[in-house]
């Protein structure tokens, strides 16, 4: 979605070539009230375990970047996020359009594994791909549980989105249906804490709240459908009044 398929043996010195962008056309951005709805460039859409996404403002949905290039990337194109993520948090990147990052993963540093694959289930910090279209797309997993994963991505819709996950298997987007995630790249770093969260200490009501974790922990939890979701926070967990959510810093 924003790299040229770097050649067989190709490097992460590898250099870039922009390459241009595209949605499904059941969802394309092709008028002035569409276009003119998007938040403006560089605005931020949401954040994950100290990654931001930006829009990629009047050119959301196209292969034009509104912020240039960047060490990751086209700013903001969809690979750009992901490979940002990757960067700064395992300090690697690896290069191609949305569509080959799942053929291109370094195979010692990540773990590729297709939808429906219950064995090997998404979790946060994952990079979900889809392989529709010239370039396809890919978004950054923050959340899986309750029937659902969570998404962070940038050039298209708002920043964040929830896909169904039922028996291993995450479904195809609320906006376009026909998407359906070919799979998903796990970097071998990414190891995930264990989620000991009880369902009580988040209820009120029968609602369930988001609720900071222990002292010192950046994290706050909430259980969705009897599971047990936690969200990593860029900073700290900011504990609010009782009956409302507690939030991420």
């Amino acid at each position: 979605m924003t790299f040229a398929l770097c050649l067989a043996g190709c490097g992460d010195d590898a250099l870039d070539e922009p390459e241009h962008d595209e949605l499904p056309g059941d969802v394309a951005v092709n008028d002035h009230q569409a276009l003119s709805s998007a938040p403006p460039c560089g605005t931020a859409l949401g954040t994950f375990d100290g990654t931001t996404a930006f829009s990629n403002g009047l050119y959301t949905g196209r292969g034009v970047s509104c912020g240039g290039v960047g060490p990751s990337g086209y700013r903001y194109q969809c690979v750009e996020l992901v490979m940002r993520h990757s960067l700064r948090k395992w300090g690697f990147r690896w290069y191609g359009n949305a569509k080959d990052l799942l053929r291109n993963a370094p195979a010692s540093k990540v773990q590729v594994f297709e939808n429906a694959d219950a064995a090997h289930p998404p979790v946060p910090g994952d990079a979900l791909v889809w392989t529709r279209g010239t370039y396809g797309h890919v978004a950054l997993v923050t959340a899986v549980g309750g029937g659902k994963v969570e998404i962070l991505e940038q050039n298209w819709g708002r920043g964040r989105l929830s896909l169904p996950y039922v028996n291993g298997r995450v479904g195809g987007r609320p906006d376009a249906p026909a998407w359906v995630p070919a799979g998903w790249a796990h970097v071998r770093a990414n190891a995930q804490p264990v989620v000991n969260w009880s369902c009580a200490n988040s209820q009120l009501g029968n609602q369930q709240l988001w609720t900071c974790g222990p002292s010192g922990e950046r994290a706050r939890y909430r259980c969705e459908q009897g599971v047990p979701v936690r969200e990593e926070c860029p900073s700290s967990c900011s504990v609010k009044p009782l009956g409302t959510h507690d939030v991420c810093l």
